[in-house]
């Protein structure tokens, strides 16, 4: 089959005799239709993430089940499912008390185990969820950002009325701003450096749009949202400046979400009376606890868009044009990859 493997940082191979994964008892294969490119996926090519090399990367991702091992009872082929790449161990301290996001062995497919940049995949019956008719697979391949995106919005734990501003307006900030609406936020203010991606998130519910090559944000929050400033602030480019502002803008006993994934080597300066006087609460968000079923409803109910986020496909045997769009051209909001 063809495949995408990353061998080691800033090396990847594609091949069309990539071995075709059998499936083991508990596991099925997924035909992968639609996988996304992620910043993540970037971050591991870059060498800024830690990965198994070699190994197929790809976590985003839906397609057709082809098998299904002896053990599997919910699945049959030709089921049309998505996935939810975080593989588990089930057997430490955050798994036996229900914080699988903090399993000791996270991440999973795509990272540590071979992912979706191929033909096909091969997936823990666990991590496999069903998708109705109505779902494309170009929209299924969004339910993990998404279910990421709606970890994040529990954790910022948004009330009727609050103002909300999220750094950042790519492909998961963009769903993080329909995200915050849908949870009753008064105002959500959406920050970008290119012009389509605020046009976009202007179209997706924000309520104000910022160009931060042109304006300075302190100002704009204390025109839009008043002098004390928002009362959740979304972080969703993992940035040294964007962190360093979430703290400024964030109004007293407001909560600041870290969201975007940041190089592991990244250090801020923080001023820690400024977290002391204005009684903030910084909280980290990451990736996806038991919200994969919550994102297929919304996929399902139309109540998130993500279709039209999708500016650039890509076949595995153009990886090269898909990592050049996703780091060159200013008109990307999503890069699709389809195996």
């Amino acid at each position: 089959m063809k495949a995408i493997t990353f061998k080691s940082k800033g090396e990847y191979e594609y091949s069309k005799d990539y071995p075709v994964p059998e499936p083991r008892e508990n596991d099925v294969i997924v035909e992968v239709s639609q996988c996304g490119l992620c910043g993540t996926d970037v971050h591991i090519y870059n060498g800024e993430f830690e990965a198994n090399f070699s190994v197929v990367i790809g976590h985003e991702f839906s397609g057709t089940i082809e098998e299904v091992g002896d053990e599997v009872t919910k699945f049959t082929p030709g089921d049309r499912v998505t996935v939810n790449p975080n593989t588990i161990c089930n057997r430490c301290e955050f798994c036996r008390s229900g914080r699988e996001n903090l399993c000791v062995t996270l991440p999973g497919l795509g990272v540590n185990s071979d992912g979706g940049f191929a033909e096909y995949a091969r997936v823990p019956e666990r991590c496999v969820y069903s998708i109705p008719d109505t779902v494309s697979f170009t929209e299924a391949a969004f339910a993990e950002p998404l279910s990421c995106a709606i970890n994040g919005i529990n954790n910022a734990r948004i009330e009727k009325g609050d103002n909300v501003m999220v750094l950042g307006s790519g492909p998961t900030g963009l769903l993080l701003t329909q995200l915050a609406k849908l949870s009753g936020a008064a105002k959500v203010v959406s920050t970008a450096k290119r012009g389509k991606r605020l046009e976009m998130a202007d179209k997706l519910g924000a309520t104000e749009t910022v160009d931060v090559t042109e304006v300075d944000l302190v100002d704009v929050v204390t025109e839009v949202l008043g002098e004390d400033g928002a009362d959740v602030i979304i972080e969703a480019v993992g940035s040294e400046t964007t962190m360093k502002q979430s703290i400024q803008l964030a109004k007293p006993g407001g909560r600041v979400v870290w969201f975007g994934v940041s190089s592991p080597e990244l250090e801020i300066p923080v001023k820690p009376f400024e977290i002391y006087r204005k009684e903030l609460t910084i909280q980290g968000s990451f990736v996806n606890p038991y919200t994969t079923q919550e994102a297929v409803d919304l996929l399902a109910e139309n109540k998130v868009k993500v279709g039209e986020l999708v500016t650039h496909r890509f076949g595995l045997d153009e990886f090269d044009r898909a990592i050049d769009a996703y780091s060159n051209d200013d008109s990307r909001i999503k890069v699709m990859m389809e195996p």
